[in-house]
């Protein structure tokens, strides 16, 4: 058997709003013990992280917790950004094993980390198993962090997001049990007897139709269809964006199929990566990852409307792939903080949109930095993304 309850807490105090939200969540879940929990905290709450952790074990007699801080938290009850807030899931279940783990080694760039991580994991119970990282996005590398745990566990689906914290300041704090870091990876690994199912939501929308890298040098890109690169760019984004290249930085990107594969774009199955500059007399464009002679790209821009339309688009998918017999029972939902009252202009429309579908599933989750999800068998860093986890018996 498997309970689950959420409870979400607005309130000032750290200590006080962990009570709450863990009460609220032990309530709604009808838990008496629990077996683990996770926890996400806004940082106007960092003096207070460890004695929110304490509480949050105390009240669900388990020290099987994880979590990390975050520029924002949210549930399926709502969402806070900026602003005090906590959000906690707790779980009660005889199917499942979830161990939750810490790492402060970020030597390799996380690699080591990973290391540590699976060997400690290894070998995985059950038929199915589930990883999901909450690093620092300033000490830990999530591709090495990736590359250090499947040397241990081999091919593992993972999901989460980069920590976040106050924007002015680069430190971000991870969870587990009672113990309170920073330059450190949490997360928790679900294994056992159980199904789940991924959904991601793309921020930015491509525009144009699919093209090819032709000339390319490192992370430069000097032709595409064998055409100046930023020649082509001007061509299908908004012209409203070409004679302001403070807007154009902030609103264009580039679309990369993990599968060199043109229908990804199509399907939403693409990363999105920023722009770092243009020359409009040599055509050059600069992104934010190497690129190959061949790669299919596509230019994207981040658009609110047609957000909301992929979200539903995502959420009516993983509707329709439910099982009666197995209605999902958890989830969580990582979200990118340039999502959210940045993105739409108003706080709470993801959320809003997932129990509209979904019902009243508790989902927990945070704003990240950036986003993690299994894809074409790899797993892959997204940005301006969001990432609904749900999970079945």
């Amino acid at each position: 058997m498997l309970k689950a309850g959420v409870g979400f807490s607005k309130h000032s105090n750290g200590t006080e709003a962990a009570k709450e939200a863990t009460n609220q969540a032990m309530e709604s879940g009808g838990i008496d013990t629990a077996n683990w929990a996770i926890i996400f905290c806004t940082f106007p709450h960092k003096e207070h992280y460890r004695d929110m952790l304490k509480s949050v074990c105390e009240i669900t007699q388990t020290s099987n917790v994880t979590g990390c801080s975050g520029i924002g938290v949210l549930a399926n009850l709502g969402e806070i950004e900026a602003e005090p807030g906590v959000s906690v899931l707790a779980v009660s279940t005889d199917l499942i094993e979830v161990t939750s783990f810490i790492s402060g080694d970020s030597r390799e760039g996380g690699f080591k980390a990973g290391v540590e991580i699976g060997k400690k994991l290894n070998p995985i119970k059950g038929d199915k198993a589930l990883l999901t990282f909450l690093p620092d996005p300033f000490n830990i590398n999530p591709y090495n962090l990736f590359e250090g745990v499947e040397s241990q566990l081999g091919s593992i689906p993972i999901v989460g997001a980069t920590a976040s914290e106050n924007p002015n300041v680069n430190e971000t704090t991870e969870f587990c049990g009672d113990t309170v870091s920073q330059s450190s990876v949490s997360g928790l690994m679900i294994q056992g007897d159980f199904n789940y199912i991924i959904g991601i939501t793309q921020g930015c929308q491509p525009v144009g139709p699919p093209f090819v890298i032709t000339k390319c040098e490192n992370n430069i890109i000097i032709e595409i269809d064998d055409k100046p690169a930023f020649d082509v760019l001007k061509e299908y984004i908004p012209q409203s964006l070409i004679g302001n290249p403070r807007d154009m930085m902030h609103m264009v990107f580039v679309g990369f199929s993990p599968v060199n594969d043109k229908n990804d774009f199509s399907r939403g199955n693409y990363l999105i990566r920023n722009l770092l500059g243009f020359n409009p007399e040599s055509g050059l464009i600069g992104v934010a990852e190497n690129v190959i002679e061949g790669q299919n790209i596509t230019f994207a821009v981040r658009n609110s409307q047609m957000a909301r339309e992929d979200l539903k688009q995502m959420l009516e998918r993983m509707k329709s792939s439910s099982d009666p017999n197995k209605p999902f029972m958890f989830g969580f939902y990582f979200n990118c903080c340039a999502r959210g009252s940045y993105l739409y202009g108003q706080k709470g429309i993801d959320t809003a949109y997932i129990n509209h579908y979904l019902g009243n599933i508790p989902i927990v989750g945070f704003f990240g930095n950036s986003e993690f999800s299994h894809l074409h068998g790899k797993n892959h860093i997204f940005t301006y993304t969001g990432v609904l986890v749900l999970i079945s018996e």
